[in-house]
């Protein structure tokens, strides 16, 4: 992590960029990705990167900036941090925008990670559905480093970034949608309790606090969405068996399961 934000010498104005992100050499990729930027190497912008590994650093980190009269033009946040990190920490990519906008809200973010699946996804339409403090945009690691700078360089200008790569993932149908399926506190206990991996629905329903007939409810109501994110069609010309339902909730839940036990996500769902 940058210690000191060096003052510019000419007229350009010094960007300064937090990432927000586990991978310790990220920082570098970006650094390399900017620097070939025409923006850059024109000597029309400037920019320095600071990186933390864990959201729980960014209250201190802007904190420290601030005393050097400094401030972050730009947050590039990842969205899932991993399982298993120092210190037993559980905060994610929603943790990292929520203290982004507590700690510094009139920075941009954009979310910076890896092509959206399982968890990830989840995780990004939670971000642009639930959070009150949407970010601007997302760009994926695996797009040709060109685009990655040019999006970059545009929210460093201010400028609007097309939403083309977020319309598979946030443009959806509502009952499509997470916040159709996950927005209330009851929707979270079914999720929490399906990511347990139990195949008795009993109990199931028991630790979700409902009855088994809520839960079969339930899980036929989401089939649409599970499936959906799976990009799986669903060609069933009847309604799927209560069995067939419960067992796809659960593998889906489960495998998951890092998204639904996510604390910040209980500050994102409704009563």
């Amino acid at each position: 992590m940058a210690e000191s934000f060096p003052e510019s010498n000419d007229s350009t104005a010094v960007r300064n960029i937090l990432i927000v992100d586990d991978l310790a050499t990220i920082e570098y990729s970006i650094e390399g990705m900017l620097n070939r930027h025409a923006a850059v190497m024109s000597g029309r912008l400037a920019f320095e990167v600071t990186q933390v590994t864990s959201p729980d650093d960014i209250p201190a980190t802007v904190q420290l900036a601030s005393e050097l009269g400094c401030s972050y033009s730009l947050a590039l946040v990842d969205l899932d941090f991993g399982a298993h990190r120092a210190g037993g920490s559980q905060s994610h990519g929603l943790t990292a925008l929520r203290l982004l906008a507590e700690h510094t809200p009139e920075t941009r973010t954009a979310l910076y990670t890896a092509d959206v699946e399982g968890n990830r996804e989840l995780m990004l339409r939670a971000a642009f559905e639930l959070c009150p403090y949407k970010p601007s945009t997302w760009i994926s690691k695996s797009s040709p480093p060109e685009e990655q700078a040019d999006t970059i360089c545009d929210l460093l200008d201010g400028k609007d970034p097309p939403s083309g790569p977020l319309r598979p993932y946030v443009f959806r149908p509502d009952h499509l949608r997470l916040r159709t399926v996950c927005g209330t506190r009851t929707q979270l206990r079914l999720w929490r309790a399906l990511a347990l991996g139990l195949d008795n629905r009993g109990q199931i329903a028991a630790h979700a606090g409902t009855s088994a007939s809520t839960l079969d409810k339930f899980v036929a109501r989401v089939r649409p969405f599970i499936l959906d994110c799976l990009g799986t069609p669903d060609d069933t010309p009847v309604p799927a068996a209560r069995a067939a339902n419960l067992a796809l909730a659960v593998r889906f839940a489960y495998s998951n399961r890092a998204f639904f036990t996510d604390p910040e996500l209980e500050r994102l769902v409704g009563r």
